[in-house]
């Protein structure tokens, strides 16, 4: 599954006879993966274009995203006002809970927000949301992401490769801040769903609070409903069984 630590692995197997099972999860490959492609008994990838001629399969996801209610049934039991979900990661984004409570003090009463913060932000990011901090669900952690992304109408979170394929599981919009980095690699998983317009992407450099307020003024029911089944069109959900079919089809 990549990373730095697949690295040695990868060598040693080489040089054991073992077979090498690659799986790229992002839609730009890191360095090991590329390195370690060159050796690789068989190379599967989440997305197509990380590597050349490599069999898309995409990336393993908890089967509970899979089993949430369609897009077609979820919104019809949602209200007028819009559900936003605002989703930091394990170690929050400081731009997100920096950002958000100023779109929230312009659309308090048209707006439910989720906003997980990341560890030890609540009290910090309450302070920001003032006297809008009870109207907003504000948690360090999500439990139980499946019923998150199912309750939302939109989500505004960054685009790694296992939330952008989260969220194409359960069928969920999202407007993408991309982590910036120099492969442009979240820029480029967010593309995924962006290009079939499942998603927006806003890079963090133009991030403002007026350009959330913007999209989420403008997003009709209509257009939200069909941005959420583009999404879960583009959901793979025997990703998990192809990957362990690869497997046992290579082992010794």
């Amino acid at each position: 599954m990549g990373g730095y630590v697949s690295g040695p692995g990868g060598v040693a197997a080489k040089l054991c006879g073992v077979p090498i099972i690659l799986h790229e999860q992002n839609a730009v490959a890191g360095l090991t993966n590329k390195w370690l492609a060159k050796i690789a008994t068989r190379v599967l990838q989440a997305f197509p274009n990380a590597f050349p001629n490599a069999e898309v399969v995409g990336n393993p996801v908890r089967q509970t995203l899979f089993q949430m209610p369609s897009p077609e049934e979820r919104f019809s039991h949602h209200g007028e006002k819009l559900r936003v979900l605002v989703v930091g990661g394990s170690q929050g984004a400081r731009v997100l809970n920096q950002t958000i409570p100023k779109v929230v003090s312009q659309l308090a009463d048209k707006l439910e927000v989720r906003h997980q913060v990341g560890k030890g932000a609540v009290e910090n990011v309450s302070a920001l949301y003032g006297e809008n901090a009870s109207k907003v669900k504000i948690t360090e952690f999500i439990d139980d992401m499946a019923e998150a992304y199912a309750w939302a109408d939109i989500v505004i979170c960054r685009s790694g490769a296992l939330t952008v394929c989260e969220l194409a599981a359960v069928g969920t919009p999202a407007v993408f801040i991309p982590f910036q980095h120099k492969d442009r690699q979240q820029y480029l998983n967010a593309k995924y769903l962006a290009d079939v317009g499942a998603a927006k992407i806003v890079e963090q450099i133009d991030l403002t609070p007026d350009i959330l307020i913007n999209y989420l003024q403008s997003f009709t029911r209509d257009e939200l409903l069909q941005m959420a089944v583009k999404a879960k069109s583009m959901s793979a959900p025997l990703a998990a069984q192809r990957v362990a079919d690869v497997i046992i089809e290579n082992a010794k």
